[in-house]
Formats: structure tokens, sequence, C-alpha cells
């Protein structure tokens, strides 16, 4: 740019100043790995949403997702934008995502994953069907074979008489199958209790 003054006297000088416009540097890419997230087994797997990262000057040109923490479990497509996570099992997981921009910038942004177990649900006592014997016969056989838990095993049985006359002696009561001795006529009821692993 050039400036021109002018005195009174019609005098003119003349001075030049010289302004250098530099590109602005480039902006690195902005990555956005997504919400944390938490799932209840039996669902194991997930899906990771890196579409949010941008580029305030460019373009994205890589997409790479990594695991952190948490034990093995397989990224279906760790070089896609939106991926899926399969073979989680109960834990917490972190999860990386790495961006690059057309500049060769890069930038990292993670995840956290919160997989809960599967809600415990009560074993199943089944005690069998009611019978009827016939003096003089003076035993039978308890069985709870048909008992079970639908996300466990059972670790323990407990056969308790809880009505009845004298008598009725139970041989094994902590068997899932046992026999029941001295019985008398009359009415008797057993109870059948489970305990599963948790």
């Amino acid at each position: 740019f050039e400036l021109s003054v002018m005195d009174n006297f019609g005098a003119i000088s003349t001075d030049t100043i010289g302004i250098t416009v530099n590109a602005a540097p480039p902006m690195g890419p902005i990555a956005r790995a997504g919400f944390d997230n938490a799932i209840t087994l039996p669902q194991n797997q997930t899906t990771l949403d890196g579409s949010q990262s941008y580029d305030p000057d460019g373009v994205i040109t890589n997409y790479a997702w990594s695991q952190l923490t948490g034990p093995p479990v397989i990224i279906q497509n760790p070089g896609a934008e939106i991926t899926t996570v399969i073979n989680l099992v109960e834990a917490q997981y972190l999860f990386e995502l790495t961006v690059t921009d057309n500049s060769g910038l890069i930038s990292k942004d993670t995840v956290l994953i919160n997989v809960f177990g599967a809600p415990n649900t009560p074993p199943v006592a089944n005690a069998g069907i009611n019978q009827s014997i016939t003096f003089p016969v003076t035993s039978t056989t308890l069985d709870g074979s048909s008992s079970y838990d639908p996300n466990g095993l059972l670790t323990t049985y407990a056969w308790t008489k809880i009505a009845g006359p004298a008598g009725g002696i139970i041989t094994n009561p902590t068997e899932a199958v046992t026999s029941v001795t001295a019985l008398v006529p009359g009415v008797f009821a057993f109870e059948l209790t489970v305990t599963d692993n948790n």
C-alpha cells in the first residue's frame, strides 16, 4: 500500500507499506466417540458411533477404533465411522477412536461401555406330584430331581416334614431324591427348598 501526503505548498511525499497475509495453519479434526453406554447381558454387543466427529477446515480421511481396557472382544470393522463390538462379557470397557484429517492431523476420543450381568433369577423347586400309598406300606420316595435354575446351578437341596402325624423320617434330607420311612396312616406334607449358586 502507498500513502501520499501533500502539504499546504503543494509538495508531495509518498511511502509504502507491505503486508503479507499468511495462510492459516490447518486446524486439526475433532474426534467424537459417542456417549458412554451400558448394556445388560444376555445382550453382548453394542455399536461404536464416531459419526459426530468432524474437521473444521477439511475432511476426515481415516477412522480407527481400538480397545483400551476390558477382556478381549471383537471390533467388527475398526476402520469404520460406525462399527459393532461383539462377544462382550460382564466388565467395563474403554474404547478409543482416532480420526485423521486430510492434513494428516489426528484427534482422539474415548467411550466407556459398562456391561452388567444378567439379573439373577431364583431357582424353581419341584417336589414332585402328590402321592397316595396304602398301609401297611410305610415308605415312599421323595423326588426333587425336576427342580432347576434358569440361569445357574442348584447347589443344595433341603427336604423338611412340615405337617402330619408322628413318623415320616426323611432318609437323606439334603439329596434331590431320597426316601421317607416310618409312615403311619394320615396326611403328610414335605417341603423341598433348593438353593442356587447365587
